[in-house]
């Protein structure tokens, strides 16, 4: 069920972002995921299109989250299928960066637009010790290959503060809201 889900998911996002830029005037992408299984579908990249077209959006509109971990399978197939949706301009967001299994290596060759930072190394970092360096290293490492970095999971100002001191392009967390029904979202 799990493909029929995510197109259920993928639709209702881009009905969204459509109605705030009808109704607000406000052009604000989603984030989407994108499961390993969806990545297998040879009709993925005509879905999407067909998605956005219907909502009258670009595909910048849509950014698509795949996990670290799906890019370990089958890597081949999975990466020909996301340079493909990144060329025809989807932004490929990886999601979970450093809770997976990749290599070092093999990030140079992944097609990404941003990496996300599991939540566990916020958590981790600003526990008793306050060690930061790991954070640091990922941050600076998203720089090197010129992809934004978005950590996730961030609760405190300390920990918000921290991480824009380092350099981190987006934060996301609970220290801003949590998750909240488009109508509540609206207010901010």
């Amino acid at each position: 069920l799990i493909p029929t889900l995510d197109q259920y998911v993928w639709c209702e996002a881009a009905k969204q972002v459509r109605d705030w830029k009808e109704r607000l005037g406000i052009p604000l992408p989603v984030s989407v995921n994108v499961s390993r299984i969806d990545l297998y579908d040879p009709l993925l990249v005509d879905k999407l299109e067909e998605i956005v077209r219907q909502n009258g959006l670009s595909n910048e509109d849509l950014l698509l989250e795949i996990t670290e971990s799906a890019y370990t399978e089958n890597s081949d197939q999975i990466i020909s299928t996301v340079k493909t949706l990144q060329k025809l301009g989807f932004r490929i967001e990886m999601d979970d960066f450093g809770s997976g299994y990749s290599s070092l290596n093999m990030l140079s060759a992944l097609p990404i637009d941003a990496l996300k930072l599991d939540m566990s190394f916020v958590r981790n970092a600003f526990r008793e010790r306050k060690d930061t360096r790991l954070l640091e290293v990922m941050i600076l490492l998203a720089e090197s290959f010129e992809v934004t970095t978005i950590a996730e999971g961030v609760e405190t100002a300390e920990q918000m503060f921290t991480l824009k001191m380092m350099g981190c392009d987006i934060i996301q967390g609970y220290y801003f809201s949590k998750p909240l029904p488009a109508k509540e979202f609206e207010v901010f």
